[in-house]
């Protein structure tokens, strides 16, 4: 399990350490904040920056996202350089997400950052993509992975598909021609490792419209 606290909250477990180890209030220095965590849509990413105050004994950084600011997934993490500024850009996919930035100590528990909320006009809510649906959800890896992306469509027209992982990364994209009505397109997803993707869709008249689904064993 691991903790994640606040710089109030750590400041005072560090002070009733120190009272309890050597009977007295010893006062330390104030772990180094994230001085400014800003959050931006841009077209369809969400565009990071931070400043740190430089402190030595911060030994990375985590970018995390939700969509209900409760549960987060790390992006990426990004190790401390010389600089004090630093920059990430990461697309998003739901209309509206939550980002924070969590400073790894080599010699303490990690703090994080302020929640910054983005929003976009690129989530699910687009009404000129298709709706999906994606059958088996969870797909089993060990059933061979043979998926269904199936399609209600007003009129005929040519989609991009993409499967991404949840950093946004295209592990797998293709063309499709859609007839008016129901569509099904046949995909194998075998060779995908196990945990959590993202079946994107997108045409010439809009923002793309994603929906998740998972890889299990």
């Amino acid at each position: 399990m691991r903790f994640i606290f606040t710089k109030n909250t750590l400041g005072r477990i560090k002070n009733a350490l120190s009272t309890l180890a050597l009977g007295f209030l010893v006062v330390g220095t104030a772990n180094a904040e994230i001085i400014d965590f800003q959050a931006e849509a841009n077209q369809c990413n969400a565009d990071l920056t931070w400043v740190s105050d430089g402190d030595e004994d911060i030994s990375s950084y985590e970018v995390q996202r939700s969509a209900d600011g409760i549960n987060f997934v790390t992006l990426s993490t990004i190790r401390v350089g010389e600089s004090t500024t630093y920059n990430f850009s990461v697309r998003q996919v739901e209309s509206i997400a939550r980002y924070r930035i969590v400073e790894n100590y080599r010699n303490t528990f990690p703090t994080m950052s302020t929640l910054r909320v983005v929003n976009t006009n690129c989530g699910l809510g687009n009404i000129n993509a298709p709706q999906i649906g994606f059958h088996p959800n969870p797909l089993l890896f060990s059933a061979g992975g043979d998926a269904h992306i199936t399609l209600e469509n007003e009129a005929a027209k040519m989609i991009n598909i993409q499967i991404t992982d949840i950093t946004g990364r295209v592990i797998l994209k293709q063309e499709n021609e859609l007839h008016r009505g129901f569509n099904q397109i046949d995909m194998n997803l075998g060779d995908l490792a196990i945990g959590s993707y993202l079946v994107v869709t997108s045409t010439d008249e809009g923002a793309p419209k994603a929906t998740r689904f998972i890889v299990q064993k």
